[in-house]
């Protein structure tokens, strides 16, 4: 009797003693583990981490548009922000509709920007969507993060 409770001693120290080596040792830190899970979400969702980089949509945009019985103009130069090379040459390989879904967009919105001091951002967040809708309906993703205006001049 004495040797069967010697015997399960024995292997509840070895198991004890495995399990504590397999939790400093073994196991996975709490924060690498959630670097993980990110990185795994952020691959799942299509967004690729990386370095930014950045594309210039040139020549700049020139648009007219009438206000208050005048002719007005605006001029802007984009650039469009990503982490994802793919989407970048996508945005290449699909300037001229971009281009010209942006042209659209800009004579479209232009009243609003004279109207609402916040208008040139609200127009900055309308480029990003048609930009991102283009690059869904190609390749399946939005693909950028962000459209910037590098230069905005109205006259």
């Amino acid at each position: 009797m004495k040797k069967i409770i010697l015997i399960v001693a024995v292997i509840v120290v070895l198991v004890a003693a495995g399990l504590a080596a397999w939790l400093l040792f073994l196991r996975p830190a709490p924060e690498d583990a959630a670097a993980e899970t990110e990185e795994a979400v952020a691959e799942e969702a299509g967004v690729h981490s990386g370095p930014v980089q950045y594309l210039e949509l040139a020549p700049s945009f020139v648009v007219n548009f009438p206000h208050q019985g005048r002719q007005r103009y605006m001029q802007a130069s984009l650039s469009v922000m990503s982490r994802d090379s793919e989407a970048i040459a996508a945005v290449s390989r699909h300037m001229p509709l971009i281009r010209h879904n942006l042209i659209n967009l800009f004579s479209a919105q232009l009243l609003l920007v004279f109207e609402d001091p916040s208008g040139i951002e609200r127009l900055r967040q309308l480029a990003t969507a048609e930009v991102q809708q283009v690059l869904i309906n190609e390749i399946g993703r939005e693909g950028i993060e962000e459209v910037l205006f590098t230069d905005f001049v109205m006259q």
